[in-house]
């Protein structure tokens, strides 16, 4: 498992920049930097239609991550290898206004 730390504070599943859903996808088929990325798993805490009391609030430190983003150096057939990342999007609106900022390109 990841060491995750989320700054996508407006996201339903953020609990203190830790993430309570349980596991998250990150996507970016063909992403070549870390702007190409997303939090596929994001949710806007305004619209999704229920509370975080019905996310499953742990507030996980270390979660699973599926990664899409098949040209990042931690990516292992769609699992994510580093020891930690970093989703970032504190101001974010929506999925595509988040990234991984712990991506790094294998070329």
């Amino acid at each position: 498992m990841t060491i995750l730390k989320c700054s996508a504070t407006k996201c339903l599943y953020n609990e203190n920049e830790l993430c309570s859903r349980g596991d998250i996808e990150i996507t970016g088929d063909n992403a070549h930097r870390a702007d190409e990325t997303n939090c596929g798993s994001f949710r806007d805490r305004a619209t999704a239609g229920m509370t975080n009391n019905e996310a499953h609030h742990c507030g996980c430190e270390k979660i699973n991550i599926d990664c899409k983003a098949q040209e990042c150096t931690y990516n292992d057939q769609c699992r994510c290898t580093a020891s930690a990342i970093d989703v970032v999007g504190c101001s974010t609106d929506g999925c595509n206004e988040t990234k991984c900022n712990t991506f790094s390109c294998k070329f």
